[in-house]
């Protein structure tokens, strides 16, 4: 999508020729449209990706959204004032008007009032330039920013930096008439933990223009996971049981070219527990079997030595959560669901020898939620709390501004601990930041992000739009229809076994 539309205008028309120009180019609106959104998303994407910053993606495009959502709010606010017959300047017309303002266009009458700002000379631009060192990416709206507003924002930044996690911010903001700031906050403490320091973002008034802009350096290094990990965090992966060594055993023998099924299922059989959490998992919606198995010797011959021990692994990692943990059935049954599509999508790949790989990691990429939702209940609900507030469904940004690492990357550390195989492990790490993903391990990750953006889809957390193009391209999924009908046909395929 690189020519204007309805919706937008893109100046240079092709952004990804600027980009591999160095060119200086913009996209402009009047309202967030799911075009407009998807695009910039798409821009942001390729524009790091030119300088080989692409791990601050999902911070870039965080405060890029923020500082776009406040532009439009401030247009809108200044449309209403405007259709009200209201001096935004005059101290009573602003106490009138901000009376009302929220209510009437956001809630009453949001559609029209929407459509309206689409049809004024209200607007937003969102500026790529690369100058010196830096590149910049600024949101610019054409209206001149209140002095008091103004303050405000300034006072958030400053105190941004200064805040241990985000519960602060929230306390600090929650009780404020507006309850503005808390999402610009977020966005400074997204750049605290990327390495950006207190004077990457600036925002100003320019004439009649009011300009916010994040300045990246280009030679930006990547900083290790140091954010600190709280003494908790740490204690607990350390306590965490070892890998079992009966099914470690039993595995080692399914390596042996001599061994036959009865000798696997007989092993297997003399742990009671072990065989259950077998059947239960060979028999799942989430596992591919071509019927119901009742013994493990059945098992082993429906599924095979491969498949057997990828069902070993899964149950040695679950027995474990449920000895130490509270059971967390929505995020089980999400995770079978995941596994259930990467495993499918494998096999439609024509990577049928990495199926269960696909299967394994799509099936524990959770496991770190698991562990953060059991041992800080309190940060947790206080997370939610805050998504809910915000309008957010998915907590993982908060996860990495309050604690300096997302369940993904807890997850990673767990079974490394446990000594999985390395693709494994950053499998479970990278599941959703896959354009980190090695080259060698692209269709594994790749494979396993598609299965939960599948699921994110159907929770209706994302849309195809969003999804990685790098991805789609690589695994040969960017048509929208062909996506969608693959879509059907995996959920159709995964409710006939449920």
């Amino acid at each position: 999508m690189t020519e204007s539309s309805p919706d937008f205008i893109i100046k240079p028309a092709d952004y990804k020729e600027a980009i591999k120009n160095n060119e200086d180019f913009y996209i402009q609106f009047n309202t967030l449209t799911p075009s407009v959104e998807a695009l910039i998303i798409r821009i942001i994407h390729r524009y790091l990706e030119e300088y080989d910053i692409l791990y601050i993606k999902d911070t870039v495009i965080s405060v890029a959204k923020e500082l776009i959502n406040n532009a439009i709010k401030a247009n809108l606010k200044r449309l209403y004032f405007k259709l009200k017959g209201l001096d935004i300047s005059k101290t009573e017309d602003y106490r009138n008007g901000m009376e009302h303002f929220k209510q009437e266009a956001y809630h009453d009458d949001e559609q029209n009032f929407l459509e309206k700002l689409k049809n004024s000379n209200f607007v937003v631009r969102v500026a790529f330039k690369t100058f010196g060192e830096q590149i910049h990416l600024s949101v610019i709206n054409n209206i001149e920013i209140l002095e008091a507003e103004l303050k405000k924002i300034q006072s958030r930044i400053s105190k941004a930096y200064k805040y241990k996690d985000i519960s602060d911010a929230f306390e600090d903001v929650l009780d404020e008439s507006e309850g503005a700031g808390l999402g610009l906050i977020m966005a400074m403490m997204l750049c605290k933990n990327t390495g950006l320091g207190p004077d990457s973002f600036k925002i100003f008034r320019k004439d009649d223009r009011t300009i916010a802009t994040l300045s990246i350096p280009q030679n930006l290094v990547k900083k290790e996971k140091n954010v600190e990990i709280t003494e908790k965090l740490v204690k607990e992966i350390d306590e965490i049981p070892a890998f079992p060594e009966n099914i470690a055993a039993i595995q080692k023998l399914c390596t042996s070219p001599d061994v036959t099924i009865k000798e696997i299922s007989e092993h297997i059989s003399r742990d009671p527990a072990l065989t259950t959490s077998i059947l239960k998992l060979a028999n799942s919606a989430g596992y591919l079997t071509i019927r119901k198995v009742d013994t493990i010797e059945e098992a082993v011959m429906k599924i095979g030595i491969k498949g057997i021990n990828t069902l070993l692994v899964a149950s040695g990692a679950f027995n474990i959560m449920d000895s130490r943990y509270k059971r967390y059935e929505a995020i089980r049954k999400t995770s079978y669901k995941r596994a259930f599509y990467a495993q499918k999508l494998s096999l439609h790949s024509h990577q049928s020898k990495n199926s269960e790989f696909a299967y394994l990691g799509a099936l524990l990429a959770d496991i770190g939620k698991i562990v953060l939702l059991s041992i800080d209940e309190k940060l947790q609900e206080k997370l939610k709390q805050i998504a809910g507030y915000k309008g957010l469904e998915d907590t993982n940004l908060l996860e990495e501004i309050s604690l300096g690492l997302s369940h993904s990357t807890l997850g990673s550390l767990i079974v490394k601990k446990w000594r999985f195989n390395d693709a494994l492990i950053t499998a479970i790490e990278l599941n959703r930041r896959p354009h980190l993903a090695p080259d060698n391990l692209k269709q594994l990750i790749y494979t396993i992000y598609i299965a939960d953006c599948l699921v994110e889809i159907e929770s209706r957390r994302f849309r195809f739009e969003f999804i990685d193009e790098d991805v789609l391209d690589y695994l040969n999924l960017n048509s929208k229809t062909q996506f969608e009908k693959l879509h059907s046909t995996l959920k159709e395929s995964y409710e006939s076994q449920s």
